[in-house]
């Protein structure tokens, strides 16, 4: 048996649609910027008709199609996509296990090794 690559949680599914309404989109673009002051920062930005990503891989889940750059596949690798939300703001967000830490705003992240993380799904 063979475990979801990304998942997708109910309540970031049905955010993302709502947001999305009226407009011809076939998924979400997750990118990985180096920036922030943790090194690494989620991008979502959602994937119209005809939009060009021939340099993404593609997952589905629970309705929804995510598209990642093949070079972000260790970093997002058996993460779930989550809606977060506080009295500041509402916004997509990983539940990630890749990651090493976080900056104190939560917005900014930073990664395991890829060595790291091969040898945890050894384990």
């Amino acid at each position: 048996m063979t475990s979801q690559l990304i998942k997708v949680s109910d309540e970031a599914r049905d955010w993302l649609q709502s947001q999305l309404k009226g407009q011809d989109y076939v998924g979400v673009k997750v990118v990985v910027n180096q920036k922030g002051c943790a090194g690494g920062e989620y991008e979502f930005s959602p994937v119209g008709i005809g939009s060009d990503v021939s340099e993404c891989d593609m997952v589905v889940d629970n309705g929804l199609r995510i598209y990642f750059p093949r070079l972000d596949l260790f970093k997002i690798i058996g993460s779930t996509l989550i809606l977060h939300k506080d009295k500041f703001n509402t916004r997509l967000d990983f539940n990630n296990p890749n990651e090493e830490s976080r900056c104190g705003c939560g917005e900014s992240v930073s990664f395991k090794t890829t060595e790291q993380i091969i040898a945890e799904t050894k384990e």
